[in-house]
């Protein structure tokens, strides 16, 4: 029984279905075209309000940018510039060993350079080592050389003073009488006769 009465409910709403039904709480946004004599002068009035639009729509001009690669050309195959995988591949390939070798050799030359400061470094030590044994050596030259002009300034003045001891000598020497003066006191050295 509840069978026969779904099969008729679906009879008719498919014979009805055609028809316009109103509901109350549906609101029909666009109801298409539907075939009718009442219902024919609304359907053709919001056709041509459509067409006027879209009219209006096609009359805009068409601006393309200056640049025509900035327009996105996706869809267009032919203008999709493709890169094969295998040459790619090779590139980077070819990139990778090239920096390999290069990182090499500057790994080569750092271990050179590294070696050569470090001789450099041991030889500025040595020569700034032997400096320093030289600077000793002349600060204690100047010490000799200070206390030897220091004896040379003494020996001057001994020599003066011998000098003027030995010409009040010869002063006294005069005053007494001739058979008790005694012989001229000379300091230095007599030349000897055959220089």
């Amino acid at each position: 029984m509840g069978n026969d009465q779904s099969a008729g409910n679906i009879l008719r709403t498919s014979v009805t279905s055609k028809t316009p039904v109103y509901h109350p709480n549906i609101t029909v946004v666009n109801s298409g075209p539907v075939a009718g004599s009442g219902s024919g002068g609304t359907a053709s009035n919001t056709s041509l309000a459509d067409d006027n639009d879209i009219s209006k729509l096609a009359a805009i001009p068409k601006f393309l940018p200056i640049l025509r690669s900035s327009i996105n050309q996706q869809n267009d195959p032919t203008q999709i510039p493709h890169l094969e995988n295998r040459s790619l591949l090779q590139l980077s390939m070819r990139l990778q060993t090239h920096f390999r070798f290069c990182a090499e050799i500057i790994q080569t030359e750092q271990t050179q350079l590294i070696t050569r400061m470090k001789e450099v470094d041991t030889r500025s030590n040595s020569v700034q080592q032997r400096l320093i044994d030289k600077q000793k050596r002349f600060t204690g030259y100047c010490e000799q050389s200070k206390k030897l002009r220091d004896i040379a300034i003494t020996l001057k003045q001994l020599d003066q003073s011998l000098s003027t001891l030995a010409d009040r000598m010869r002063i006294i020497n005069l005053c007494l009488p001739p058979d008790e003066q005694l012989p001229a006191l000379t300091f230095r050295n007599k030349p000897s006769a055959s220089s």
